[in-house]
């Protein structure tokens, strides 16, 4: 279990535990007081909780290698994972495959995204119109993100929710057990099968959506020669952000509303003031990160001022520890969206930033500003709320909202 500081002063980790899918806080401060380079015994990893030791490591890619993979299970096989996919590369290939793929999903190629985004949003809201009782992640939250990301990537009206309910079997993860289910294998391999077989209809119907982009970019090589990616490069590329694209934000709002239940004066600041709203996203995603940690392979002896990582080791980046560690930010246990001038490690840092963090922060904001208006007095339950047992992927899978 997670239980945070044991009385014999031990201090248990354990990620696949309900303590962990519901609360890691506790645990966290522990971690970091007590146990700040930490090795689970039970599964052959460490973990690090500081702000300065998580930051450090995603600044040294060289001896934190993302090729291994990124959580637990795959971390656990200790050999490189061997997909084409910028999260699972190290430099330079991924820096090469990251400014071919720039070419194609960054934020100056999809310029004026907000109208798509404002309408998937109107419309999923429009549908509760009249409603004073309903669910906010299962009727609303859960729904529009993956609407958006399957649109901007091309993929047809009628299977945009599917991508979701794929996602959130290869993420699920049984308490106890770190490895993937099998349903969640299978929705892997349909997912992938899936967007590889969508890639070769755009090859041959191409339109000006990513996928189709993604075909088309190409990069010169030292010999002169173009390197362009393979239908299986896009399609797992495609995957990549459908995943991001379709939990990010859903985590984020359910994360956010809960927030402002518990503390009815920041949202009071929101009604007062919209232009609050991106410092309260900010400030979410320093307080509930939706990705908990980023997983990485260390490659040689990484010594710490509070211990040594040996090369080989399978290691965890904890960032919703090192986001509410008070070494690096003053009051970190206090919900603050007039905080500021903080820097989250929500979306990753370094050379494997998220490249669509933009993008979450636009569909987050406007969720928002659209809930604001709708409904200036709600009620959360937040105690009947349920949360998510995924590998990496902390928030809400369900959530009472009462309107009025």
């Amino acid at each position: 279990m997670i239980s945070g500081q044991e009385p014999d002063g031990v201090v248990e980790f354990d990620p696949f535990s309900r303590d962990f899918f519901d609360d890691p806080y506790d645990t966290y401060r522990a971690l970091r007081d007590h146990a700040p380079v930490f090795y689970s015994e039970r599964y052959g990893f460490y973990a690090l909780s500081r702000h300065a030791d998580v930051l450090a490591a995603h600044q040294d890619p060289g001896r934190f290698s993302s090729a291994y993979g990124v959580t637990v299970d795959m971390l656990l096989e200790k050999k490189p994972v061997g997909m084409n996919m910028m999260i699972l590369m190290d430099q330079p290939e991924h820096t090469r495959l990251r400014r071919l793929i720039n070419q194609a999903f960054s934020r100056r190629t999809v310029q004026g995204l907000e109208p798509l985004v404002a309408e998937t949003v109107r419309g999923f809201l429009d549908g509760l119109a009249g409603r004073t009782e309903f669910d906010l992640i299962a009727d609303f939250a859960s729904l529009f993100p993956v609407e958006v990301i399957s649109a901007m990537l091309g993929v047809p009206s009628q299977d945009r929710q599917q991508i979701r309910h794929w996602v959130d079997a290869m993420l699920y993860r049984e308490a106890g057990n770190a490895h993937v289910t099998d349903e969640g294998v299978t929705a892997a391999l349909d997912l992938v099968g899936y967007f590889l077989e969508l890639t070769k209809q755009k090859r041959q119907s191409p339109d000006d959506l990513i996928i189709s982009r993604l075909i088309e970019v190409s990069a010169t090589e030292s010999d002169g020669s173009q390197w362009r990616l393979s239908d299986d490069d896009v399609a797992e590329f495609s995957v990549l952000i459908a995943g991001a694209g379709s939990e990010t934000v859903t985590k984020l709002i359910g994360s956010g509303v809960a927030l402002f239940e518990r503390n009815p004066s920041q949202w009071k600041m929101i009604l007062e003031d919209r232009e609050m709203i991106p410092g309260a996203i900010e400030e979410v995603l320093r307080f509930n990160p939706p990705s908990q940690y980023q997983g990485r392979f260390v490659t040689e002896d990484v010594q710490l001022d509070s211990g040594i990582i040996p090369a080989g080791s399978p290691t965890l980046l904890l960032t919703g520890s090192a986001t509410r560690d008070p070494r690096a930010f003053d009051r970190a246990d206090e919900f603050d969206i007039a905080r500021g001038g903080h820097a989250a490690l929500a979306f990753g840092h370094g050379i494997h930033t998220c490249l669509g963090a933009w993008l979450a922060r636009l569909e987050s904001r406007v969720a928002f500003e659209e809930i604001r208006q709708r409904w200036p007095v709600f009620h959360v339950d937040v105690d009947r709320g349920k949360r998510v047992s995924m590998s990496n992927v902390a928030g809400y899978s369900n959530l009472p909202f009462h309107t009025g």
